[in-house]
């Protein structure tokens, strides 16, 4: 299998990366000149409102729109000024995606004027502002940084027992500063513990400025800003089974090969400037498949099809069979185009960005073998998305 990152950024108003797998578009990314990047932000704000009937606050963190911070995405540290004997409810679980514990009330940690350190970990949508949190994470090369935190451990994804355990006894070995916790992304498989001891040298350097920007800066004010697109999806997506990086730009290229040096130098070679006549994402052939993002259904080469529909509540795509149903063996045929739809589906998640519940109206089967077999499939496509999943078993 050979894959491609193509780097098309000769338009000034918008850049976009593509992952090709043999020619195929799997994964692609897009950012506009005019949109103010947020995500991944880390901001000194100010308390501008309480709400206890949600517990939660409203922060003025320079961002247009104040952040919404719940309860459960505020650390140990705020939490500490919750005193003993408070008004809190001792024993009342509350918490919103980080498990359930038992949290102080949100009266009694913060006060209108605090200054609070927040990320930015969900953009604004429509009037609702941008939602925040005290949990820190600051991404490297092959770990995440995550100062509240303050233990090592090693991304759920890296599934290998006894690489999870090399990565765990490697991560220790070198020692990182005390009061900052490390986890291991899954880039660093297979990496060695001089290439995790260059990342944590370079991320306890960059939150060393961080926290001497956060004593000195009256908020609003931004501490610590994500990189761009390009640099970005290098640092997050490039694997060693990427075989090229092609830019269109000589600029960004410069740019590109300037952070291969300081992150990943032994594999600065992989790089390289196009210069053809015709548009990079033309010369592919992938302009087609990025149309079809926009469609609402999506061929399969069996003869069937998926029609995806995106409400507010959820996402739901059919599997119809289209062309390719028989009627010497349909139950065969079914297995193939759900086998087909679930390949596509994680595909069409990815090239889409889509999350929340979605819903798959897989082609009925019979065989209870041939449901399981469409599941495995969809669970191993899945695990090419970056995101957090989870599949459920198909239901009657």
């Amino acid at each position: 299998m050979k894959k491609k990152m193509l780097i098309n950024v000769v338009d000034p108003e918008e850049s976009r990366i593509a992952i090709l797998e043999d020619g195929r578009l799997e994964e692609l990314y897009i950012e506009r000149v005019a949109q103010q990047m947020t995500l991944g932000n880390v901001h000194k704000g100010r308390i501008v409102n309480i709400e206890r009937s949600i517990q939660a606050v409203f922060v003025d963190f320079g961002g247009g729109q104040n952040g919404f911070l719940h309860i459960s995405d505020v650390n140990t540290d705020y939490r500490a000024r919750a005193e003993k004997g408070s008004s809190a409810k001792k024993g009342e679980a509350r918490g919103r995606g980080r498990g359930r514990r038992t949290d102080p009330l949100i009266q009694d940690v913060f006060k209108r004027g605090d200054e609070v350190v927040v990320q930015v970990i969900k953009d604004s949508v429509g009037d609702k502002g941008p939602t925040l949190t005290t949990y820190l994470s600051i991404p490297g090369r092959f770990l995440v940084l995550m100062p509240s935190v303050r233990r090592l451990g090693v991304s759920r994804k890296i599934e290998d027992d006894k690489e999870r355990k090399r990565l765990r006894e490697a991560l220790a070995s070198v020692e990182p500063p005390k009061g900052l916790g490390f986890i291991v992304r899954t880039a660093g498989v297979d990496r060695t513990k001089a290439e995790l001891a260059g990342d944590v040298k370079y991320l306890s350097r960059l939150w060393d400025i961080i926290q001497k920007r956060t004593h000195t800066t009256k908020p609003p004010a931004l501490m610590y800003q994500e990189s761009d697109l390009v640099i970005r999806t290098i640092r997050d997506y490039f694997t060693n089974d990427i075989d090229e990086i092609i830019v269109d730009s000589e600029p960004v290229m410069r740019k590109v090969l300037d952070f291969m040096k300081a992150i990943m130098p032994r594999i600065r070679s992989k790089a390289l400037l196009y210069k053809g006549a015709q548009p990079l994402f033309h010369k592919f052939g992938i302009e087609e498949d990025i149309d079809q993002i926009y469609e609402r259904s999506v061929p399969l080469k069996s003869g069937g099809s998926i029609a995806i529909d995106q409400t507010e509540a959820l996402v739901a795509i059919d599997v119809n069979s289209g062309r390719s149903q028989e009627k010497r063996d349909p139950e065969r045929t079914s297995l193939v185009t759900n086998l087909e739809a679930a390949h596509e589906i994680a595909r069409q998640l990815r090239l889409r960005d889509m999350g929340g519940v979605i819903v798959n109206d897989f082609i009925d089967m019979r065989d209870e073998k041939n449901q399981r077999a469409v599941e495995r499939e969809l669970r191993e496509q899945m695990k090419k998305d970056k995101a957090r999943t989870r599949v459920l078993r198909m239901s009657r």
